[in-house]
């Protein structure tokens, strides 16, 4: 799960192998990587952001889809030849008949608490996702969740032993820092018509725990009084149809439109470009006057963090890990409440003051966090069970 497209699975993986091939030169990493996979990790190469230097690395292509039989089949076999001391699965799912020492990341509990959030739900998978969870709580040798909410979870729900968790937080991502070129903040205000409105942004997939139709649904309450545009980041899913139910409900103008979109789009109130690139990603964190993060649940909560290094301030769920992660760095709703949802973003989008306190207090929240601290954290788990 390398590859950017899984979204934060795939920030975690990529940030985290990049960190390792920079300060470890001791190890030698065999990377098990699908073909998408490998083609971006390929062009990282290319792009000079990702710096092997003189790290000993092995890749092992595996076209093997996740979450499938093969994966439990055969993969174990093709992991067993590499004769590795220790693995390290970046998420839950694992092949459960691989029998060498391993170890585990679980970012969250969103399958338990949500299994509709799975593209194609059904009682097998449920028990499934059940006993593969189950057997990576009990036979990995430690269990790394990326906060004390998730580790609160496990322990909660599944009665895992809390000497087996060590709580690793994750960063924001090191491109949300760059700056990007006048010329593309330019060619998306020009684009989406957007440079006479505030822009409320929201980042992260179509899932029905990410609570999309409550923002929009608080959206449609604050335009009677603020004539802003709603720009909503991430892959659309057809399967999820309550973001356009709600949309065409409210009688709010959208489209799922793209950068260089010949339409005239002035008129639309809520902006969909899709999955953008991470260059795309950083213009709109650095456009927009406000991230909301509505979340029923989240693991750790990655792009509000990646908001706030940008300098964007962040309005959020008061639920799970958000407040955990953010602290005083954002101002918390209910997410269940789309009128206080919408209030609190009208109080930061009246109030220069909040806001530039929610940008100067987002700034240095951010910075308590870095990659590098993850890598090493999670190398010292490396070293204390190989030794």
């Amino acid at each position: 799960m390398y590859r950017s497209s899984v979204a934060g699975i795939g920030r975690y993986s990529q940030n985290l192998i990049k960190n390792l091939l920079e300060i470890d030169h001791d190890d030698e990493f065999v990377l098990f990587m699908t073909p998408e996979d490998k083609r971006e990790f390929d062009q990282l190469k290319i792009e000079n952001s990702l710096k092997i230097g003189n790290c000993k690395l092995k890749i092992v292509v595996v076209d093997i889809p996740h979450y499938s039989i093969a994966e439990q089949v055969k993969l174990p076999q093709i992991i067993a030849r590499e004769n590795c001391d220790l693995v390290h699965f970046l998420n839950f799912n694992h092949p459960i008949r691989y029998q060498g020492k391993f170890i585990v990341t679980i970012h969250d509990l969103t399958l338990f608490f949500y299994p509709e959030t799975a593209r194609e739900t059904n009682l097998l998978k449920r028990f499934a996702f059940k006993k593969i969870m189950l057997h990576a709580l009990k036979k990995s040798k430690m269990i790394i969740a990326v906060s004390q909410n998730t580790k609160k979870d496990i322990i909660k729900y599944f009665k895992t032993d809390p000497g087996k968790i060590v709580v690793i937080p994750e960063a924001a991502d090191d491109k949300s820092f760059v700056l990007p070129s006048k010329e593309l903040i330019q060619n998306l205000q020009s684009s989406y018509h957007i440079s006479n409105f505030p822009i409320i942004l929201y980042v992260g997939q179509w899932r029905p725990h990410k609570n999309i139709a409550g923002l929009i649904e608080a959206f449609g309450k604050l335009r009677k009084e603020i004539k802003a545009k709603l720009v909503i980041i991430g892959k659309p899913d057809p399967k999820h149809k309550s973001v356009q139910e709600t949309i065409d409900k409210l009688d709010l103008k959208s489209d799922i439109v793209t950068l260089g979109h010949t339409s005239d789009i002035a008129e639309e109130s809520v902006i969909m470009p899709g999955f953008v690139s991470n260059d795309e990603l950083a213009a709109w964190y650095n456009l927009a006057t406000i991230f909301v993060f509505p979340s029923f649940y989240e693991g750790f909560g990655l792009p509000g963090l990646e908001a706030m290094a940008a300098g964007t301030p962040v309005v959020a769920s008061k639920t799970s890990s958000l407040p955990e992660v953010y602290q005083d760095a954002a101002l918390y709703f209910n997410p269940s409440n789309s009128s206080e949802i919408a209030d609190k973003i009208k109080i930061v989008l009246r109030d220069q003051k909040i806001r530039d306190q929610l940008i100067k207090k987002g700034k240095k929240q951010a910075k308590k966090y870095s990659w590098k601290k993850t890598t090493e954290e999670t190398l010292k788990v490396y070293k204390e069970i190989s030794n």
